[in-house]
């Protein structure tokens, strides 16, 4: 049985996520550690490290975006489900239900992940993560199930906890 894993987030103030557009448009690279689960079953929460760099000009289907949302005012890396013209709409993996953002609040893209604790870059160009976010997307409709499976494997407790209070809420 794995160990179950604290629940609580750290968040990280706006004003330091802020300097990252000005590292990517400076033309750096920046290594931001990921917080939050919405990304999950890809990246982890506390684990894993997303490697950004500036926005190109052309964002497509599959690429995962750093951007600042005005309603939630938060800062957030989803990945691209669907792009026309200035309209984004962006989904984390982990979530069910899309957002939307405006080509302009894009901060930085995703050009890799720094996963399970390596130092061994995980391109978004190689063949094995082309083909993750594919399936990924294409298994939507059944996400939900997948995702609670998941989560039952790597944290029981926790998730069983939540099902119970939600069907005793019902």
């Amino acid at each position: 049985m794995k160990k179950e894993q604290n629940t609580q987030n750290t968040v990280f103030d706006n004003a330091i996520l802020s300097l990252v557009k000005d590292y990517v448009l400076a033309g750096k690279t920046v290594t931001l550690p990921l917080r939050g689960i919405s990304m999950r079953p890809y990246l982890e929460d506390n684990r894993d490290a997303a490697l950004l760099s500036a926005v190109p000009e052309t964002l497509r289907r599959g690429d995962v975006i750093f951007t600042y949302l005005p309603s939630r005012d938060s800062f957030v890396l989803h990945r691209i489900t669907s792009v026309k013209g200035d309209n984004i709409v962006m989904c984390g993996d982990g979530n069910l239900l899309p957002e939307f953002v405006r080509r302009q609040d894009v901060i930085a893209i995703a050009i890799g992940f720094y996963r399970n604790g390596s130092t061994k870059l995980d391109s978004v160009g190689t063949i094995a993560y082309q083909t993750y976010w594919r399936v990924w997307l294409f298994l939507k409709p059944i996400r939900r199930w997948l995702l609670l499976v998941w989560q039952l494997y790597h944290y029981p407790t926790a998730t069983l906890a939540y099902v119970k209070a939600k069907i005793t809420k019902s």
